[in-house]
């Protein structure tokens, strides 16, 4: 967003888009086994990846190591239940069998040289190792731990993650006091937003025993298929760690009595490389830039109260001052306003603008949404007309003119998808025409003996038909 859309510093923090993940690795007897060798090669002698409590925390490490450089602003916590190892800790409180190895913090050095150590040094992981009282093990209490971190995390809009490491998939038995505290726990996650995926480090691992019950709840996680290797674990969590978000919740105003909630998402954007920071050459410390305005005549300070801005209209120059500003924003409504109807073959998508947006119904705005969205795509699809409406995605960004067209792609290998495409109409100003001979070569050709006119090189059959086969 550039100063034209926000000229006066104003950012939309309903959710800064960053990820807050706890690694809950599970420390009991079954997890320090090492798996015997596959049977092609059963002459294999067993390594440090043989061990599915080495495996999860080299996932860990790895993830750690990615996030310094592509997500330096998430945090990442570790916490192992079923261990022998404890330590009173007093910010959190004291759990059976339950210790928060790494607290939630920016990826750093000394947490993922911690991990190095564990790693690579000789009984690096034999403080760790299972509780002598595998009866004492609970999965409740470990998630009460996870969501204490989670209600003392300092960012309260973070996207809340629990990847659940584990080989043994009867933790308790299933209908037995722990399994209903665990239910409670998870509930408990479920109403925080925090989505929970299981990772199970076993192939034969059976989720209908006590996970497939217990995770049925939380609909934002999900149970993944089993795992052997450290590679096929570091794919899924780099899946489940992409961001899938959506840009904005907003509300589709029909009317001014009928509204319905709907989720924006972008289809494509970029994946930004991490932006670079000044340090000083002799503390290695950020640098922080200052701006100050003085006044070209007398240098003077100026305040921003004493700074405005202009527009051209109509070949004048207009002035506008803070309040001016705000008050044309305020003009629009934050969300979708339905404007009318128009057929969809009376639109012009041959002027591009930009990457169409899709947007999804989203009852947990407006309930009823789910129906009212229905209804509206279904009428559309049959009469063939595409709502349009102004968009506007914050109270900073400017308004945009937007038509909604169904979705009408059919895989018969894909359920269909239930949504409109977001299609960003131009303004008079974003239509622009082009001079051809400025694009492309030209040659000077005499016309009627007594002037040579430069005519524009123009591609033959041939041409064309290979341009339209490559598009």
């Amino acid at each position: 967003m550039d100063d034209r859309d926000n000229p006066d510093g104003i950012t939309d923090d309903t959710f800064d888009g960053r990820d807050a993940t706890i690694f809950l690795v599970d420390a009991s007897a079954p997890m320090f086994e090492k798996t015997s060798p596959s049977v092609d090669n059963i002459e294999a002698e067993p390594t440090i990846d043989d061990c599915p409590f080495t495996l999860a925390i080299r996932c860990a490490f790895n993830t750690l190591k990615n996030k310094i450089f592509t997500a330096p602003y998430d945090s990442v916590a570790i916490v192992l239940f079923g261990t022998k190892k404890k330590k009173p800790n007093e910010k959190y409180g004291v759990y059976s069998n339950t210790y928060l190895l790494q607290d939630l913090q920016k990826p750093d050095c000394d947490p993922i040289l911690q991990l190095d150590e564990m790693l690579n040094k000789d009984g690096g992981i034999d403080e760790y190792v299972y509780a002598v009282d595998q009866q004492s093990i609970s999965l409740a209490d470990a998630l009460w731990l996870c969501s204490s971190i989670f209600s003392k995390h300092k960012s309260k809009k973070d996207n809340k993650k629990i990847f659940l490491f584990t080989n043994n998939d009867e933790p308790h038995s299933k209908f037995s006091n722990k399994q209903k505290q665990a239910e409670k726990r998870i509930g408990d996650l479920q109403d925080g937003n925090v989505s929970i995926f299981l990772f199970p480090i076993e192939e034969a691992f059976d989720t209908s025993k006590v996970y497939q019950e217990l995770l049925m709840s939380n609909e934002y996680g999900s149970i993944l298929s089993g795992s052997m290797t450290a590679d096929e674990l570091l794919s899924k969590i780099c899946r489940k760690g992409q961001k899938k978000r959506p840009v904005a919740n907003l509300v589709f105003n029909v009317d001014s009595n009928t509204k319905f909630g709907v989720k924006l998402y972008n289809l494509i954007r970029p994946a930004p490389t991490p932006k670079r920071m000044q340090l000083d050459k002799r503390t290695n410390e950020i640098v922080k830039s200052v701006t100050t305005k003085f006044n070209a005549e007398t240098a003077e300070t100026l305040l921003p109260s004493e700074l405005m801005k202009s527009t051209i209209v109509s070949g004048e120059k207009v002035r506008l001052d803070k309040n001016d500003l705000t008050s044309l924003k305020s003009k629009f409504a934050v969300g979708f306003t339905l404007l009318g109807f128009k057929p969809i073959e009376k639109l012009k998508f041959h002027l591009y603008l930009s990457p169409a947006s899709f947007i999804y119904p989203d009852e947990d705005l407006v309930k009823g949404s789910r129906v009212l969205f229905g209804v509206l795509m279904d009428r559309c699809q049959v009469r063939g007309f595409a709502p349009l409406c102004i968009l506007k995605c914050t109270a900073a960004t400017k308004p945009r003119i937007v038509a909604l067209l169904p979705n009408a792609e059919q895989d018969p290998e894909q359920p269909s998808v239930f949504g409109f495409h977001v299609i960003y109409l131009p303004f008079l100003n974003d239509v622009r025409k082009f001079n051809y001979g400025d694009l492309v070569g030209s040659t000077l050709v005499l016309k009627d003996e007594r002037k040579y006119v430069p005519e524009v090189w123009r591609a033959d059959r041939g041409q064309i038909d290979a341009a339209v086969a490559i598009v």
